[in-house]
């Protein structure tokens, strides 16, 4: 199968900060769920495992369900739906590292893990009973085609749930001092245009455009971002990250991109949220 440049991008991107050791936050990529609901602190590495439970909290998954994880990283997520549920699960990932890490570590779970893009999955209609991405829809190019995609993949019934970060409004319905830090977070973070031209209202009726009912959207990036962005801001973090990935990326390319995130986040320009929504049966 042959990539697009920006997909070969987002692949290199993730070849060079993907931990070489991958046992860094015990494998998991997402930013972590840092609060619970009441507000109590969720403590690493358990925040990572806790948005993955929150995410499928009342799923509905069961053994026999076929469950398809995109974007899914170094395959901690897997594991983890995979223990939890018992499930026949798969990974889809763009990134050439994340896919050979992924492998690695599920390698006695029966879980399948395969390059390829979240716009054009390699499998036939009607494949899955869920798919699951958790923070790959700001990659996508675009998140509109990945949806379809879900759509298509997904067996009549069948749900996607997503974790995923996305703008409040338009890119260009902001002020121009807040365009300049949401492109260059985009830029940093390799988040096509695509993806930055319309609202969370526009994103709710581009979901259901494509044929989804949306059963939950839920912006909880209060408990999500700043946590995340103050534990991977302290000094200790960017020593430990600097060992690992390198010194420009632990003192430089990653404290850059939290930055311009927390930056984006405190002024109200963008958003973490849950969504589940359903394939439905037509009678």
């Amino acid at each position: 199968m042959e990539f697009t440049e920006h997909e070969e991008n987002v692949s290199q991107f993730y070849s060079r900060v993907v931990d070489n050791s991958h046992d860094w936050n015990e494998g998991f990529l997402t930013f972590g769920l840092w609060k619970t609901k009441s507000g109590e602190p969720i403590p690493r590495p358990k925040c990572y495992r806790a948005m993955y439970d929150e995410l499928l909290e009342g799923s509905g998954i069961q053994p026999h369900h076929d469950v398809l994880d995109v974007a899914c990283g170094q395959g901690a997520g897997m594991l983890r739906v995979k223990s939890q549920y018992g499930c026949n699960t798969q990974g889809l990932d763009i990134s050439v590292a994340n896919v050979e890490i992924a492998t690695r570590r599920l390698r006695d779970t029966g879980v399948t893990v395969t390059r390829g893009s979240g716009t054009k999955m390699p499998y036939g209609e009607n494949s899955f009973d869920y798919v699951l991405c958790v923070e790959g829809g700001p990659h996508m190019n675009s998140r509109e085609d990945f949806f379809r995609e879900a759509f298509r993949v997904l067996k009549p019934g069948g749900k996607l749930l997503m974790a995923d970060l996305v703008v409040l409004k338009a890119l260009q319905d902001l002020r121009y001092l807040q365009q300049l830090v949401l492109k260059a977070a985009a830029k940093a973070w390799i988040i096509p245009n695509s993806n930055m031209c319309y609202g969370i209202d526009e994103y709710k009726q581009r979901v259901k455009d494509v044929g989804f009912k949306m059963r939950r959207f839920e912006l909880i990036g209060d408990r999500v971002i700043p946590g995340y962005c103050n534990f991977n801001l302290s000094l200790s973090v960017m020593r430990e990250q600097a060992k690992i990935r390198g010194p420009f990326v632990g003192y430089m390319g990653g404290p850059i991109i939290d930055v311009l995130l927390e930056k984006a986040f405190s002024h109200g320009l963008i958003e973490y949220t849950l969504v589940v929504a359903e394939k439905e049966i037509n009678e």
